[in-house]
């Protein structure tokens, strides 16, 4: 299992969410959105110029955007679908 930030993960596959490495404003954030700690996501879109795109697989969200400090933040495994 390859540990590595949502920002360096591979588009197209399926990642968990291993750990939130950012301050209390946000985390708060983040579960303001609905992303948590051992959700299960899908990162759809990554550009340099655009915001991160995922899709929270464990509460079957719609498109999130985050933008790339954010995804830096967090720390995703690789999880075989």
């Amino acid at each position: 299992m390859k540990i590595t930030s949502l920002h360096l993960a591979p588009s197209g596959k399926s990642h968990k969410i291993i750990e939130i490495t950012a301050g209390l404003d946000a985390r708060k954030k983040l579960l303001a959105l609905g992303i948590h700690v051992g959700d299960t996501i899908s990162k759809i879109s990554h550009s340099r110029w655009s915001p991160v795109l995922i899709r929270n697989l464990t509460t079957r969200s719609s498109k999130i955007a985050i933008g790339h400090s954010l995804a830096k933040k967090i720390m995703v495994a690789d999880e075989p679908l």
